[in-house]
């Protein structure tokens, strides 16, 4: 794993469980300058060890929409990738715990998280809670 995915990894599991952010933002500025943004999500993921609780590398990626030149959105596009091949789990768990709402189609995101939950039968509860969530807001 690269030195500067280290670092921010580092300083978000440090600043979690404090009120806010204060050096996790510039963390994760330094890893864009440092990856650049042309298919961030996968080139993080593939450097990313699993080893590394995936709740930890959805933070970071929470944190990157916020550095990117489209806020996000091409991440966004790769993670509902993930999610519509769903055919890794960590991929998964990661997409299912970013502080979004994958695709912006409601029927999209019911049927292809229906069909993750099917899979994968230990997201199951976390597909049918964001399926509630948006169908509640």
């Amino acid at each position: 794993m690269r030195q500067v995915v280290a670092r921010a990894l580092d300083v978000i599991a440090l600043e979690s469980g404090r009120p806010e952010y204060t050096e996790a933002f510039r963390a994760a500025q330094e890893v864009v300058t440092e990856f650049g943004e042309l298919d961030l999500a996968d080139r993080l993921f593939a450097d990313i060890p699993e080893s590394i609780p995936f709740l930890l590398v959805a933070k970071l990626f929470d944190l990157l929409a916020w550095q990117t030149d489209d806020n996000g959105s091409a991440m966004t596009r790769t993670i509902e990738r993930w999610l519509v091949e769903g055919t890794h789990l960590r991929k998964i768990q990661i997409a299912l715990y970013l502080d979004i709402y994958p695709f912006p189609d409601e029927r999209e995101m019911y049927r292809v998280l229906s069909n993750v939950a099917i899979s994968h039968p230990e997201v199951a509860d976390k597909c049918r809670q964001l399926i509630s969530s948006r169908q509640n807001r």
